[in-house]
């Protein structure tokens, strides 16, 4: 299953949409002051170490109610606002559970963090009296659906400890694995959920896919066009309209189409496909003109056809979360110097609009304006890994790969401070021909994977058939980092 959907790929602009999650890399500042209004606004009785967490629930019987939280991640502070501050809600808590709050990115507490395998934000577990996990719940949602979440910690019937216990006792019927589905859909144990789900699968009939209580399966599991539940659902649309409403069937089929179209955002043919058989089986999944799939479509063809002020006009009419994923997939290699102009007029409106709401999105659209203007420095290529291989060795150069990941601090200052150092980049752009590479993104978990990139920032010198011959792993100031790529190639 694909985690990268078209229209979620990452946190939103606005703060109705902070109830999503965010993966912990490394820790960050604040996002907002200590003095937060949303942190002043919580109504929770929290305890604040887990040994007095551990003896109240002794004491009262009572299961733990374990906010882990993370100061920097947006999807906590959301949760203060608009569920940890809620009079009703915070006194069934009480009344229920013992709760207990811990910014677990601390460093006095990685050993809690490491225990619990918590890497994601929102986060809440539930313990028992023994600091066992009796339920997880990843991301957040609003009331009442959060109460409920909670709520089935309360039952084995519904708790991720109680369902997991049904199952491992052997029993595989229809039920039993939707049960347990249901709870790890949102325990984010992605490998046990996939494992059920195919045991699932294969005791439904085509006609299973469209009943209302596997919908959350379709969205959370088709992302592809050649999916076989989306091949059904094209042929059957009115089933699945039936079930769960046109609006939910509009806007997955709308995704799915998007997510197929970023294939083509950077080339004009994907596996044997073109952007029109798209639009093709666009136009056979009856969908609605003004749906979103098909305004990415024509910002796709003006972006093949080079039309790059005129992409940034439609780009302008997107939804917040399509426009970023857009904006984070497209490059715009070689623009003539007006489209230049207009790409940076461009992103510094978005870096405003950013900073004004105190989004970390910022810094991408700094990012992009900072490549645009650039003069000295090392000059990365705009083009796949095969051809950065095949301009090397028709160069007669070496490959400099920058790993890195949109989420990743360090990452980020390399490319702000590090890469635009002249003296730098007069010896890079003679010795290598460099790349950045996304490795959540398009070729770069294959990559990934091959180097063996374990942590981020990651550097990478090749040779030009692709052979590794250095890895550099860290944050590094220009004048340290040409020291040791000079002593790796000249020793």
């Amino acid at each position: 299953m694909k985690k990268l959907s078209f229209r979620k790929l990452f946190l939103t602009f606005s703060l109705g949409l902070l109830l999503s999650t965010t993966t912990f890399a490394q820790q960050g500042s604040s996002v907002y002051s200590q003095a937060d209004s949303l942190k002043a606004l919580v109504k929770m009785n929290y305890v604040y170490t887990m040994e007095d967490a551990l003896s109240q629930s002794r004491k009262t019987g009572k299961p733990i109610f374990f906010n882990c939280f993370a100061d920097w991640a947006l999807p906590c502070h959301g949760m203060n606002g608009y569920v940890f501050s809620d009079k009703k809600f915070c006194e069934w808590m009480d009344k229920n559970f013992v709760c207990l709050f811990m910014d677990v990115t601390l460093p006095e507490n990685r050993e809690i963090t490491a225990k619990y395998d918590i890497h994601t934000f929102a986060h809440y577990l539930v313990l028992d009296q023994n600091g066992e996990i009796i339920h997880r719940i990843v991301g957040g949602a609003r009331l009442p659906e959060f109460q409920d979440l909670v709520k089935a910690a309360l039952s084995p019937k519904t708790s991720l400890r109680g369902v997991e216990a049904v199952y491992n006792s052997g029993k595989r019927d229809k039920k039993t694995l939707l049960n347990y589905l249901i709870v790890l859909n949102r325990s984010n144990n992605d490998s046990t959920f996939q494992k059920v789900f195919r045991q699932y699968l294969r005791l439904l009939t085509e006609k299973d896919y469209a009943k209302k209580e596997n919908w959350f399966l379709v969205q959370r599991d088709v992302n592809a066009v050649e999916h076989p539940v989306f091949q059904y659902m094209l042929n059957h649309r009115s089933d699945f309209v039936k079930s769960v409403g046109e609006q939910k069937v509009n806007d997955l089929m709308s995704r799915v189409f998007g997510n197929e179209m970023l294939k083509f955002l950077n080339s004009n043919t994907e596996k044997g496909k073109s952007l029109l058989d798209v639009y093709t089986m666009m136009q056979r999944a009856g969908l609605p003109e003004n749906i979103e799939c098909y305004m990415v479509y024509n910002a796709i063809k003006l972006h093949q056809n080079h039309q790059y002020l005129a992409v940034l006009e439609k780009l302008k009419t997107f939804e917040p979360q399509t426009r970023y994923v857009m904006e984070t997939s497209m490059k715009f290699p070689n623009p003539t110097e007006e489209e230049k102009v207009g790409l940076i007029e461009y992103y510094r409106e978005r870096q405003k609009a950013c900073e004004a709401i105190k989004s970390s999105f910022a810094c991408f659209y700094r990012d992009k304006i900072a490549a645009l203007e650039q003069v000295d420095g090392v000059k990365f290529e705009v083009s796949d890994f095969e051809s950065v291989l095949s301009k090397a060795a028709n160069e007669k150069k070496f490959v400099f790969v920058d790993c890195y990941t949109s989420w990743c601090g360090p990452c980020k200052m390399l490319t702000r401070q590090t890469f635009p150092d002249k003296e730098l980049g007069d010896y890079f752009n003679k010795k290598f021909v460099s790349v950045q590479i996304d490795m959540e993104k398009g070729e770069g978990p294959a990559l990934q994977k091959k180097y063996k990139v374990e942590a981020f920032p990651t550097l990478l010198i090749l040779d030009a058939e692709g052979k590794e011959l250095h890895k550099l792993m860290g944050f590094r100031d220009a004048k340290t980092l040409l020291k040791e790529i000079k002593d790796l190639l000249e020793k």
